[in-house]
């Protein structure tokens, strides 16, 4: 007995299941049950479970607005709610209706997918971890092989990975574990195709996931493309968060999950190689791709040394200071001698007007360039 019912939109009707039936029923066909095992289930053809999928599967999130809209014909987010919510998971009294309540269900079913149609299916299911990037992607196991987006693990070449399904566990990050080895999880070409490697000589005991680029053991760091970082103080290995301006709400947020950057007591490593010259005291970013140090100050989207920059000094304009008339593209960026573009000195006197509201509004700044620009030019009326 399936949980399918039709609603009418306009002349026509679309199939409607409960939403943890839904979630339930992805589970299983992301863990190795095949369309034909499942769909019948759901009362449900492969076209028509297709466009239900597109349509439930951003509840828990809020978007996917248009998919849903279309499917349930114009229904705001409330009505769905009640729509797809069976009597098992109904909202207390008070409660106002709303799409993201769905993750509780979501986060309950994917600990116990037996409800409804498949309440005594007797298909084995565990799942394992959700994916810190890919939003809609699980690992999952069925007792005998791991799963992840409803494919077994694989290297690069598409060769299977013989995990323990047992022991293993995410790590965090892209990094997971069985009882014999560690794995981080690269990705390759345009579609980013995910792959797994054993990270080979990681200590399993003491392995710790940094982000979801770094790790390190008791013994060395490693990089997510499983290159091992020969650190000489393992324990002293951390990440150097990345910097996002935020200029419509000014703002700033540090990075930590998705920094590319990270220091021990002797080197700083960018991408996973040692950046050339760069001591780890006091190093930081900027934004828009500056860092610096206590000494030199760096354009990390060429991996560039600036020559000659004062790193005392060297400032990136932030959410909140008046915006650089910029005399071609780029982030405008300076110190005390000059100003810069993408990494390149720029001629001062070129820059005079672009640089004034920055200037005129930062009276605590005094002595630049700028500044002696404006004395001459004043001398000379």
């Amino acid at each position: 007995m399936t949980e399918r019912f039709d609603h009418q939109v306009g002349s026509t009707s679309v199939p409607v299941i409960p939403y943890d039936t839904f979630e339930a029923a992805a589970l299983f066909l992301a863990t190795g049950r095949s369309p034909e095992e499942v769909l019948p289930k759901l009362g449900l053809t492969a076209t028509e479970w297709d466009r239900l999928h597109d349509a439930y599967k951003w509840f828990p999130y809020s978007l996917g607005d248009d998919s849903r809209r279309h499917y349930f014909g114009g229904l705001d987010d409330g009505a769905i709610c009640r729509l797809v919510l069976p009597p098992r998971w109904q909202m207390e009294g008070g409660d106002k209706p709303d799409l993201r309540s769905t993750a509780f269900v979501r986060d309950t079913v994917r600990h116990n997918p037996y409800i409804g149609p498949f309440i005594d299916c007797g298909w084995p299911l565990t799942w394992i971890a959700s994916h810190p990037e890919a939003t809609l992607c699980s690992y999952t196991h069925d007792g005998r092989t791991v799963y992840f987006n409803g494919e077994p693990l694989a290297d690069r070449n598409g060769n299977r990975i013989g995990v323990d399904v047992a022991s293993f566990k995410a790590v965090g990050g892209r990094w997971l574990y069985d009882k014999g080895h560690v794995y981080g999880q690269g990705r390759y070409g345009v579609y980013h195709r995910a792959y797994w490697f054993v990270l080979e000589g990681a200590d399993a005991a003491t392995f710790e996931a940094l982000n979801l680029r770094y790790a390190r053991d008791k013994n060395q760091a490693y990089y997510i493309t499983g290159k091992t970082l020969r650190t000489r103080s393992p324990g002293a290995f951390e990440i150097i968060p990345d910097v996002r301006l935020n200029y419509r709400d000014n703002s700033c947020d540090l990075l930590h999950d998705d920094s590319h950057t990270a220091r021990d007591r002797e080197a700083v490593y960018f991408y996973g190689a040692r950046l050339r010259g760069a001591k780890p005291e006091g190093f930081r970013h900027l934004g828009h791709g500056y860092a610096k140090n206590n000494e030199k100050v760096w354009y990390l989207d060429e991996k560039k040394l600036i020559q000659g920059a004062d790193a005392a000094t060297f400032t990136v304009p932030g959410p909140g200071e008046p915006d650089v008339k910029g005399l071609t593209s780029g982030h405008f960026v300076t110190d005390r001698h000059r100003p810069y573009v993408r990494g390149e000195a720029r001629d001062p006197i070129e820059w005079f007007e672009a640089w004034r509201s920055f200037f005129e509004a930062r009276p605590d700044i005094r002595d630049w360039w700028w500044h002696k620009i404006e004395k001459t030019f004043a001398a000379s009326r």
